[in-house]
């Protein structure tokens, strides 16, 4: 078949595709184009190839398939810019393929929408119009892009840097968990993963175990401050992050020594050390904040199933002031605070006398109790003496409590000594007995008295 016999065909052809397209009969019409579009190429009439690439894009974005329209519409922008083509023409087919939206990469999308800006602004007119109008649409995708690019960035840094990894974090609300490897010194015990509050922050210890018979190894994680982590992050010499989780680990001990009173261990600053520390981005990478540690003399103690239940009872709950105060009697003892040692537990004796005679004085005398404002040490143990039976305000312990008293009556010496700014030094021998004479007419009492 001749060049002008086949170019006979192929407009008739495309005229059929027209008027089909006109009745709305996509698939006829496209079948026309096509037939029309293969007669052109092998009659290399460039200019109604474009035409007939251009309508069959039109006819597969009326169908919905416009990733199917792409590959048309490109093709008739190359034929286009391959012969010289601009203006009106190109901007025309620029338009068509701007339309496509999603059907483009970003990086199409952006390439084919500046060329068309490019050339409404020289055409100006209507023109320009129409590329405002698309702009509302680029305007966006600019947008998204930048927020992608910001997220990404953001991402990168959070993944980076623990201090990225906090700024993130900072960003968006979320929680710093901090998770601490840390040793105790004088304690080899094994204890199990608990959950709990303290202060306002969400503690989980993911458990302690025996190390090497003169300490015990922990890791708990919490919600850190903002601020403690920064702290940390800059080096300070004594951050406050160390602090509040020597606080988390402490409530826990605490809670172990209510239950097991027969243990005698408590934590104090100088028993207690963090091995490292570490943060987590929001993606569950973590990174190293500190490190540290050493190691030291132990006492062996294992929770039993039954203690572990009584302890999370304990950290539900408000301790009673007499055990707080004991233990900050053990803690004092165990940083040398000798004095301080002595008095706290006085206090914790005392403490302990005003829950006893709330409960265990008789009617008449109660009242009397409870009509003092403020009662001191002293007009507790008067009381006190009236309730074993000794009336006498100068009758020592020893003649109520027997060998417990003895060691008791020495404790309050030593204690009004201390109160009085006296001269004797207070030393570790002192404080040991008082701590122990204490705690023995305690355990004494309560079981005299149920309380």
């Amino acid at each position: 078949m001749d060049v002008s016999k086949s170019l006979t065909i192929a407009r008739r052809r495309f005229q059929n595709g027209n008027y089909m397209l006109s009745l709305n009969k996509y698939a006829a019409a496209r079948k026309e184009f096509e037939v029309a579009l293969t007669l052109f190429e092998r009659a290399g009439s460039f200019k109604e190839m474009a035409e007939a690439l251009n309508n069959i894009g039109i006819i597969l974005v009326k169908e919905g398939l416009p990733v199917d329209a792409k590959a048309y519409f490109e093709r008739f922008y190359g034929l286009k810019k391959a012969n010289g083509v601009d203006g009106e023409p190109l901007f025309n087919t620029l338009y068509n393929l701007v339309g496509l939206g999603g059907a483009l990469s970003e990086e199409e999308f952006e390439r084919y929408f500046l060329e068309m800006k490019a050339i409404g602004d020289s055409l100006g007119g209507e023109f320009v119009d129409i590329v405002a109008r698309e702009k509302a649409v680029y305007d966006r995708f600019v947008e998204a892009r930048e927020r992608e690019r910001l997220r990404r960035e953001e991402e990168a840094l959070a993944r980076g840097s623990p201090s990225g990894a906090l700024a993130h974090l900072k960003k968006h609300g979320l929680p710093a968990l901090v998770r601490v490897k840390f040793i105790l010194y004088g304690v080899a015990v094994d204890v199990p993963e608990f959950s709990y509050e303290d202060e306002g922050a969400s503690v989980k210890l993911l458990g302690i175990s025996h190390a090497d018979g003169s300490a015990s190894m922990g890791e708990a994680e919490f919600d850190a401050p903002y601020d403690s982590v920064e702290e940390m992050l800059s080096g300070a010499e004594e951050p406050a992050l160390l602090k509040d989780a020597f606080r988390h680990v402490k409530r826990f001990i605490e809670a172990v020594a209510m239950v097991r009173e027969d243990i005698g261990f408590c934590v104090g600053l100088q028993g207690f050390e963090v091995v490292s520390a570490a943060i987590r981005n929001a993606f569950g990478d973590s990174f190293e904040i500190y490190t540290g540690g050493k190691r030291g003399p132990a006492v062996n103690v294992t929770l039993t199933g039954e203690d572990a239940m009584l302890v999370n009872m304990m950290l539900s709950t408000r301790h009673s002031l007499y055990k707080m105060l004991l233990l900050n009697a053990k803690r004092s003892m165990s940083e040398g605070n000798y004095s301080l040692c002595v008095v706290d537990a006085v206090a914790g004796f005392e403490a302990f006398l005003d829950l006893l005679l709330k409960k265990a004085l008789p009617e008449a005398e109660r009242k009397d109790y409870l009509s003092l404002e403020d009662p001191c040490l002293y007009e507790r143990l008067r009381f006190f003496k009236k309730l074993i039976g000794r009336a006498g305000d100068q009758d020592s312990l020893e003649h109520c409590l027997g060998d417990a008293g003895r060691e008791l009556d020495d404790a309050l010496a030593c204690y009004g000594d201390i109160m009085s700014n006296g001269n004797k030094t207070i030393g570790a021998c002192e404080a040991a007995k008082a701590l122990e004479a204490v705690k023995s007419a305690i355990y004494n009492l309560k079981s005299r008295y149920e309380v």
